[in-house]
């Protein structure tokens, strides 16, 4: 790793693709993730962590002051954000904006004050009551009597632990809330945020649930981008992205996952971080989106070498395990000239022997094509490929 790149921390449940995009930046990155992969450990220094990145923050908190950002789902602990920042400087939201954004509350506020499209709401306190009441509704005051709500946590990522509720008891653990339901395609949007205004950087189309690979109804399971999308689609999600930017103070790289339906996106959640789908848009436009994410945090320019957009539908997909096994050596598959580390066909990569349970990544597949089709069957293709090589 050449030492004369300026460092970046990286924390997060998995870090390798953002370690990418920072190679991608012109920065060495450091990181400390739940995974620790064989694919990351070539681009990036890695800190020896264990499952709860908590008990790793003195570790963390004894380097020495590095730029940092977060990825997914650090952005549900805003007290860990804060506990970092206090000795590295945070290139990303903090504490103040993590705690309205990630209120569905507060967004849903915020978008009908403005006359943006908005999703209801319902608030579900299983702390004070163990079961939510089976005459609990909703929808009273709703002529339609066909609508269905999701029951969701408030510390969710990847569409763990989401279900259609229909009257069933909670857990006493952790809070909930409802939010309607609407049908359409599940997508995401990526922006990039600057004073008072928004960077519309593009659309992908996500791939959810079973029938896509993920081992839940609602879990996520890769993106392909960049979908075309219609003008009125366009300009809805611009309006949303100034907005939020503006009555959040959101800066540097963030997403919104939205249901289109109609050509009006129905906004589900916000992730004011590095998201999934920034190496896909990276890669298909050639855009350091990482060094643009520093440069709009900070007053400091970062200068990354421009690179070629591939003019293809990029698609990537995570691979979960269908049962429990030990994960072979991956390296040799999907191998093809022109693609650097920081670009591969293949990631996430464990290391030979891991323990792999059931449900849980095993890596993550890319492909590139002409159309969100043929993306979408070269991206099958390899992920029954891969599938087909640790069972053996």
């Amino acid at each position: 790793m050449p030492t004369s790149l300026p460092s970046l921390l990286i924390l997060g449940a998995s870090t390798r693709a953002a370690a990418s995009s920072a190679v991608r930046a012109g920065f060495a990155p450091v990181c400390a993730d739940r995974f620790g992969d064989e694919d990351l450990r070539r681009i990036a220094t890695v800190i020896a962590v264990d499952n709860d990145l908590h008990r790793t923050l003195d570790a963390v908190k004894k380097l020495p002051p590095t730029p940092w950002i977060y990825t997914g789902s650090l952005e549900n602990d805003p007290k860990f954000i804060a506990s970092v920042s206090e000795r590295h400087p945070l290139l990303g939201n903090p504490r103040e904006v993590l705690r309205k954004v990630r209120d569905p509350f507060w967004l849903e506020r915020t978008l009908r004050t403005h006359d943006l499209p908005a999703l209801r709401v319902r608030s579900v306190r299983s702390s004070s009551d163990a079961y939510v009441r089976t005459d609990f509704r909703p929808d009273v005051g709703v002529r339609s009597t066909s609508e269905r709500w999701l029951l969701k946590p408030t510390r969710g990522g990847g569409g763990c632990r989401i279900a259609v509720w229909s009257g069933q008891a909670l857990p006493t653990s952790e809070r909930f809330y409802l939010q309607e339901q609407r049908l359409g395609a599940p997508m995401s949007a990526l922006f990039i945020g600057r004073p008072n205004a928004a960077e519309l950087i593009g659309v992908c189309e996500q791939l959810i649930g079973p029938a896509l690979g993920a081992p839940t109804e609602f879990g996520y399971a890769g993106s392909i981008g960049p979908i075309a999308v219609s003008d009125r689609t366009r300009e809805l999600l611009q309006q949303l992205g100034d907005t939020l930017t503006r009555e959040a103070q959101l800066r540097g790289l963030f997403g919104i996952d939205f249901i289109l339906a109609d050509d009006i996106p129905w906004l589900v959640e916000l992730n004011p971080r590095y998201t999934a789908s920034v190496e896909v848009l990276e890669r298909a436009f050639g855009r350091p989106l990482l060094a643009e994410h520093a440069s709009a945090c900070s007053d400091r320019s970062v200068i990354a070498s421009e690179r070629t957009p591939s003019n293809c539908i990029v698609g990537k997909q995570i691979v979960y395990a269908t049962k429990d096994l030990t994960a072979p050596t991956l390296d040799h598959l999907f191998e093809a000239d022109g693609h650097a580390p920081e670009s591969p066909l293949i990631a996430d990569i464990p290391a030979p022997g891991s323990r792999i349970a059931a449900g849980w990544p095993i890596c993550t597949v890319f492909a590139e094509a002409r159309s969100f089709a043929e993306c979408l069957t070269h991206l099958a293709t390899r992920r029954q490929s891969l599938l087909n090589a640790v069972r053996d």
